[in-house]
């Protein structure tokens, strides 16, 4: 099952609407199939890392757009999207483990999110969008021997979700994450200089 699922993300990313999945769920008579979680964990290394590369409007669950009117989306190019990987990865291993962290709860490892990158300029400045999930909702098809998942267009993320879900943003042109935060808590891990003005200004919908 588990390499089925893992076979059926790699080659579809996210296929169906989160939204209309979510609208399924909740009506019984329309959607009765059994719904699965899965969790970061239990994949590969090379199959947590979600690229939003295509032209539109990426939505959170609650319907809110993610980039607001003057964050210019941009498609990371491989070498773009190689190098947030590891300015992620290192950024995990060389602040959040070796220094203390200043939230109110330790943020899980790396190696157990799923991680969905977007790109944007501001100002003629690029950064990233990093969107961390520790889990997802599937729903089993065996007579296809494929699984539906959440669409690629919508950020898998909860309000007050604790350590589950993580939000970072990555300053592409200085190579430095400049902001990571949990979904429940107010305090930030912040690298650099950064007010909470700043911030604001530069990933509005997260703060």
């Amino acid at each position: 099952m588990k390499k089925i699922i893992a076979c059926f993300m790699k080659r579809l990313s996210f296929a169906i609407l989160f939204a209309c999945f979510l609208f399924s769920c909740n009506d019984s008579h329309k959607f009765s199939k059994p719904i699965e979680i899965v969790w970061a964990k239990e994949y590969s290394e090379d199959e947590l890392d979600f690229l939003c590369e295509k032209d539109t409007s990426y939505i959170y669950p609650n319907n809110t757009v993610v980039l607001t009117k003057n964050m210019k989306f941009y498609a990371l190019s491989d070498k773009d999207f190689s190098l947030a990987k590891n300015i992620l990865k290192e950024y995990f291993v060389k602040n959040l483990y070796k220094k203390n962290y200043k939230g109110n709860k330790t943020p899980l490892q790396l190696r157990e999110y799923f991680r969905q990158y977007i790109g944007y300029i501001i100002n003629d400045s690029q950064y990233v969008y990093v969107n961390l999930f520790t889990h997802l909702p599937v729903i089993p098809e065996p007579d296809c021997l494929c699984t539906i998942v959440p669409s690629q267009r919508v950020l898998i993320y909860e309000d007050n979700g604790g350590v589950n879900y993580g939000t970072v943003i990555i300053n592409m042109d200085k190579k430095e994450v400049i902001s990571f935060k949990l979904s429940d808590t107010d305090s930030d891990f912040i690298t650099g200089n950064y007010s909470d003005m700043e911030l604001k200004l530069l990933f509005p919908s997260v703060f």
